[in-house]
């Protein structure tokens, strides 16, 4: 077994040190301090864990640590970025974001003053020109590696014109809350580096940041769920013990400690600020190692006599206080992050635990400052530690990083590879150990930020007020690309149900506002979003809006209350194009030639496409699972869908009562599944009538198959062409009356009727609609009429009868509502369907169509899981129907 060092105890060397022991490495971690963490440094005052260097991440900029994290299992919560600047204790230029308006003018007189006006235009404008793809600098760079990446701050400032105003109370105090230093420093920094990061975090608009989040308890819930996890594999964690040597042998590496003690590995991660890696190597370190490595600058004090290698001299003293005199002046203005300028040129920054960490209002703020000119009143804690200056030589260090990696069978990573984050540090821990084992390692990558014009905008805050009083259950979250999210909880606790949506494009909030349903579902066909969870996220989707939709319908005292579809939210701005897909379906009905066209339309695609995701029968109806498999949970789906679908056929078979005597009629064959299984069990004689060609070719081919030609014949035709001359014993239709149309429901009945002999049974299988809300439904478009069954409407259950008692003599003898195993069946069918996708592409079909089906199954199931929607056996039979019905004591066979 490989034998690994991993010297340091922050995230990167706690990560690292995961990964390998999770791939059955034989690690040694090895920490100088009493505690993991590095920077997560916890402490516990009266029950409350505040976090002096705070964890901060959103999912958009921060893929991996969020994956980390949810592996982990660590809860998360919802936090703030916000900020504020305090320019000569509160005498100066004073403003902040958290509170809108009210914070940004704290100050009054700045609605007045037009040097604070036009700072805010050139926010806006700095914006502008690092953020939009075709404007000035960071596209270009990313774009042009051959550019220039010596320019720094200051020159880019001086180039754009920026005022002064600007740089001392807005791009300094940014700059200096995420690198404490003077503002001769700050200028100094590598105008990419910053920039980039700005824009990667989103810091650089005064309103509408990303949401955060940061770990719930305190950072030191996940360096304590990741320390279990490696003593759990085996993983020897070594604290309080400091190294003070790494050196390269013959066959692997010598890792010396200054207790004395020694060990030997076979490759070494060192874990650690660079300096200190440097100190680690010794006199060893390669010419490219000093080079390399010495390029990162840190905020230490001095120098290192020994060395000589050069620390920066803003090192950052951190206090924990209760002192609201390190807080803005005014209170509008107090935010997360608090910048405070100093008269020495020092940066003070001033950080509110209670908003930051989301512990909520307390008796005295918890606040953490870094540098303050004297000692905080009530001071906690005092502590100290180092940050990263983001210089032209880091970065271009950054880039030459790989060149030393593993050449000596030492791997170094720290969060100096990036701005020095968790996320860098993460990311870091992960290439050095994936490194070892000789893989790639494969990292998430931050989206471009969302750039609504105008109208999406409009249309953002239009959906996300609706959704804000619309959500009654669960949780719905809307992530955008960037960072921006949107979090809508309601007020039933017993629900779990979660969905995050994550929003790639802003025409998202347009369709939906102007299409409702139908331009939900066409922003995700056409990619606009996505769901974090692949597997139910949109089905939990659905759930959400269903529940939502049943609970404002039963609200007495709603605004929104009214007899929806099964969650429609009924806009005035999507009336056009409601009104246009309505005529689109009106224009569908099923006559006698349009019926073909509609049939075709859907079961003429492909045989081979059906065959991917149904089962080996071709069985295209809702199957019947056994009672223990009726979990709403696919990974419990341990029956095979060809036993559920020939258990439901068997069932039909056995309450339709047919033997061997009878002359058996399938309206809507489909590929013939039913009709040779039943001649199968009964050998009776059997019609079957489909509309589909493809259907119909396939079908006579696998009747030749079974060797049932003399038993079963095949049509082409429609139910209102068939002979009025020929009674059938039995009538069997399964999934087809769906496809008649509200207006041809009499003449399907009266079909039938004509072609019933007197002494036989009706039995269908239909997917039914709520009563209460038909009306609506029918003359409503929806996504299953435009998009996957055009002319098709789901009959209610009195719509059935109702024809049934105008067009026939027909009477109800049996009714069953088999309905939840549909959710089962569609499962199936999207699961197989999924699997399948590179076999659908090889068909010809494209990535729109996969998403449109994969949203069609997940759609139905949803009305099915809910109960919302129904799917009914019923069987018919005429009045004094003696012969068929003689024994009064036989009872219907029962699915359920």
């Amino acid at each position: 077994m490989m034998r690994v060092a991993v010297v340091g105890g922050g995230i990167s060397g706690l990560v690292s040190a995961y990964v390998l022991a999770k791939e059955g490495v034989n690690v040694t971690l090895y920490e100088k301090e009493d505690y993991l963490g590095g920077h997560a440094k916890t402490v516990n005052v009266d029950g409350i864990h505040l976090d002096l260097g705070f964890m901060l991440f959103n999912p958009a900029t921060y893929p991996d640590m969020i994956e980390f994290l949810e592996s982990l299992g660590i809860d998360m919560e919802l936090s703030e970025l916000s900020f504020a600047v305090s320019l000569d204790g509160g005498h100066g230029c004073e403003w902040g974001s958290r509170n809108g308006l009210s914070s940004l003018f704290a100050q009054k007189k700045n609605v007045f003053n037009p040097y604070f006006w036009q700072m805010i235009r050139e926010i806006i404008k700095f914006k502008n020109d690092v953020i939009r793809q075709d404007s000035i600098y960071l596209d270009m760079v990313d774009n042009n590696l051959n550019m220039d990446h010596n320019e720094t701050l200051e020159q880019f400032i001086k180039s754009k014109g920026y005022s002064e105003l600007f740089v001392k109370a807005y791009l300094i105090p940014i700059c200096g809350s995420i690198w404490p230093c003077s503002s001769e420093r700050a200028l100094s920094f590598s105008t990419f580096s910053v920039l980039s990061f700005c824009r990667n975090l989103q810091h650089l608009q005064l309103f509408g940041r990303s949401q955060w989040l940061t770990v719930k308890g305190g950072s030191h819930a996940y360096v304590e769920k990741v320390k279990e996890e490696l003593v759990s594999r085996g993983v020897q964690v070594i604290t309080n013990c400091e190294v003070e040597l790494v050196s390269t042998l013959a066959k692997g590496c010598l890792v010396r400690c200054k207790d004395g003690s020694e060990e030997t590995y076979e490759s070494c991660i060192i874990a650690t600020h660079a300096p200190d890696t440097l100190r680690l190597l010794g006199d060893e370190a390669t010419y490219d190692e000093r080079r390399i490595l010495g390029a990162f600058q840190y905020v230490y004090r001095g120098y290192d006599d020994d060395h000589n290698y050069p620390m920066i001299a803003i090192g950052s003293d951190i206090f924990l206080h209760h002192d609201k005199n390190l807080m803005p002046q005014k209170p509008a203005a107090w935010s997360a992050i608090n910048f405070l300028g100093c008269k020495n040129n020092r940066i003070c920054v001033t950080y509110w635990l209670n908003i930051l960490q989301n512990f909520g209002e307390t008796k005295l703020p918890f606040l953490v400052t870094l540098n303050p000119e004297q000692t905080p009143e009530n001071t906690l804690f005092k502590w100290s530690t180092g940050h990263l200056v983001p210089s032209v030589a880091a970065f271009k260090a950054a880039q030459e990083l790989e060149s030393i990696q593993g050449k000596r069978r030492i791997w170094f990573c720290s969060a100096y590879q990036g701005y020095e984050f968790h996320e860098d540090g993460l990311k870091a821990g992960m290439v050095a150990a994936y490194g070892i084992l000789g893989r790639c390692c494969s990292l998430g990558t931050n989206p471009k930020h969302m750039e609504p014009s105008w109208k999406e905008l409009g249309a953002r805050h239009f959906v996300t007020r609706f959704l804000s009083s619309y959500i009654t259950t669960g949780c719905l979250t809307l992530l955008e690309d960037g960072g921006t999210m949107y979090t809508f909880e309601g007020n039933n606790m017993k629900n779990s149900l979660k969905c995050v949506v994550k929003i790639h494009s802003p025409q998202f909030y347009w369709k939906i506002m102007t299409q409702a349903d139908l331009g939900l579902a066409d922003a995700y066909i056409n990619g606009d979003f996505s769901l974090d969870d692949k597997d139910k996220g949109l089905l939990n989707l659905f759930m959400i809006f269903i529940k939502a939709s049943i609970d404002s319908t039963n609200a007495s005292n709603s605004k929104l209350k009214r007899n929806r579809g099964w969650w429609t939210p009924i806009f005035l701005t999507a009336g056009l194009a409601s009104a246009k897909f309505f005529f689109k379906h009106y224009f569908r009905k099923n006559s006698l030639t349009q019926a073909r066209r509609n049939i075709s339309r859907h079961y003429d695609l492909s045989n081979e496409l059906f065959a991917l995701f149904l089962d080996e029968t071709m069985t295209y109806s809702c199957a019947v699972f056994k009672a223990r498999q009726r979990i709403f949970d696919t990974r419990n789906e341990d029956e095979d869908l060809k036993d559920a679908q020939m258990r439901k056929m068997s069932i039909l078979i056995e309450k339709a009562r047919i033997d061997s005597t009878h002359e058996v009629l399938d309206i809507g064959c489909g590929w013939g599944s039913f009709v040779i299984e039943v001649v199968k069990q009964t050998g009776c004689k059997c019609t079957g009538i489909t509309l589909s060609m493809e259907q119909l070719k396939l079908a006579e081919k696998r009747v030749r198959d079974a060797g049932l030609q003399d038993h079963i014949k095949l049509l082409l035709c429609d139910y209102r062409e068939l002979p009025k001359t020929f009674k059938y014993d039995r009538i069997i239709s399964v999934g087809m009356i769906e496809a008649v149309g509200h207006e041809y429901m009499e003449e399907f009945f009266g079909c039938c009727e004509s072609v019933l002999a007197d002494d036989g049974l009706l039995v269908l299988q239909f997917i039914s609609y709520p009563d209460e809300s038909y009306d609506e439904y029918r003359r409503s478009a929806g996504f299953i009429k435009e998009y996957i069954f055009p002319g098709g409407c789901l009959p209610s259950l009195s719509r059935v009868t109702s024809a049934m008692a105008t067009a026939s003599r027909l009477c109800v003898e049996h009714a069953e509502n088999i309905g939840i195993h549909y959710h089962q069946t569609l499962r199936w069918w999207r699961k197989n369907f999924m699997r399948k996708h590179s076999e659908i592409l090889a068909l010809g079909f494209d990535e729109k169509f996969i998403r449109t089906w994969e949203y069609y199954f997940d759609y139905c199931a949803a009305g099915f899981k809910s109960r919302t929607i129904g799917d009914y056996q019923m069987i018919f039979s005429r009045p004094g129907n003696t012969n068929t019905l003689k024994d009064p004591y036989r009872s219907w066979p029962s699915a359920c």
